[in-house]
């Protein structure tokens, strides 16, 4: 926390417009080609402001990542409780929409300039989120991979909606994610 605390809301928006800054140039190339100068004169601030608040750009995208692992994570906490669901459950519709609100930077951290590193860790926290909640016991090695499969295709059907610009609905592709989590999690219940 700096000395004018998290609160205040200068403070906010200037993270905020560092924060879009980065979104956009991530969307242009990757982060190592990406300097402080160029951030600041798009996020109109200086250089200074900017270590005010962060050591380097490498920070800011680490924050800018835990934001999403942590919505990710409030995601999963409504999501997971209706799994047996046979109907849509709210909570993912709910992914979709954030996904469709929020797709500037999910393109740029989900796209070729984003962090590998990163989607693999966000693919780890549902993989292991699902297993513990559907396999307790840590779950056998069909089951591991079987969840693999899902996350996989999950992710691969999210980027390549965001990478077409969304040409179909968030009830639509809710409703799709929904069909392919279901029908892998009815083989992993088959295993117990």
């Amino acid at each position: 926390m700096n000395s004018k605390g998290e609160a205040n809301r200068s403070v906010r928006a200037t993270r905020r417009r560092l924060c879009d800054a980065l979104v956009s140039l991530l969307v242009q190339k990757p982060v190592r080609d990406i300097t402080v100068r160029e951030l600041t004169r798009l996020a109109r601030v200086s250089r200074g402001t900017f270590y005010f608040h962060y050591r380097d750009i490498y920070e800011l995208l680490d924050r800018l990542e835990q934001e999403q692992v942590d919505q990710l994570n409030l995601f999963m906490d409504a999501l997971l409780p209706r799994l047996d669901s046979d109907t849509t459950p709210t909570a993912l519709l709910a992914l979709f929409e954030y996904l469709d609100q929020n797709d500037a930077i999910c393109a740029a951290l989900l796209g070729p300039n984003g962090d590998p590193a990163f989607v693999q860790r966000l693919q780890t926290v549902i993989s292991e989120r699902c297993l513990g909640y559907m396999a307790p016991d840590g779950g056998t090695a069909r089951q591991h991979y079987l969840t693999s499969f899902a996350v996989q295709g999950c992710f691969g059907a999210i980027a390549l909606w965001l990478q077409k610009n969304k040409p179909e609905s968030v009830e639509q592709m809710a409703a799709i994610t929904w069909q392919g989590i279901r029908a892998v999690q009815r083989q992993i219940a088959a295993e117990d």
